[in-house]
């Protein structure tokens, strides 16, 4: 028991030591050649040839891994690298010396690329419908927002009015409660003034 849980515990310092140590390497920065070639290239190799006996696990694992693809672009996509490698398959067997194979992986190279250009076809009709969609739900928030704004202005004339007859006579009501305070400070003022000169 103690010995398991030595292994486990050098398991997990090591695992640790090797992720840190991996963790500081700086990072090369790739060139845009590099990027062009890696990336976007893309070098096909031919895998495995159809005159082995396990040609058709490939075959099985590549529409397997079609299925599991995900979005129309990412599955277009992955039949034009699968056609690439139809090609390169039958550039392999050429310079093997086979040709019994090339008119079959020419077949399914074209055929892989049908299929991929309609995939591609479809998605740019789908992004021309989307964008219809689109424009059509921005115009119509335009319009609703137009008549929004429209009906406020239209309401803003008597609005204002009934605000400023409201303003005028709270102003009104003030002024005249000013009034009478400072004529009654004058008569009182007056008042004073008389019971002074009075005396």
């Amino acid at each position: 028991m103690k010995i398991l849980s030595f292994l486990c515990l050098i398991a997990v310092i090591s695992l640790a030591t090797i992720q840190s140590v991996s963790a500081n390497e700086p990072t090369v920065k790739k060139s845009q050649t590099e990027i062009l070639l890696v990336e976007k290239a893309k070098i096909i190799e031919p895998g495995v040839l159809p005159t082995s006996f396990w040609y058709w696990a490939d075959k099985f694992a590549e529409q397997i891994k079609f299925v599991f693809t995900v979005g129309k672009e990412g599955k277009a996509d992955y039949l034009v690298d699968m056609a690439d490698e139809r090609l390169a398959e039958m550039k392999k067997l050429s310079e093997e010396g086979i040709t019994t194979y090339a008119d079959k992986l020419l077949t399914e190279h074209e055929t892989l690329i049908a299929k991929a250009q309609e995939m591609y076809l479809d998605l740019k009709v789908e992004g021309i419908e989307k964008a219809k969609e689109l424009q059509v739900d921005t115009e119509k928030n335009i319009l609703i927002n137009e008549k929004k704004i429209k009906s406020q202005l239209d309401n803003a004339g008597p609005t204002y009015k009934a605000k400023e007859s409201t303003i005028a006579q709270k102003l009104g009501a003030f002024m005249t409660s000013v009034m009478s305070h400072l004529s009654w400070k004058k008569d009182k003022i007056e008042e004073q003034r008389s019971n002074m000169f009075d005396e």
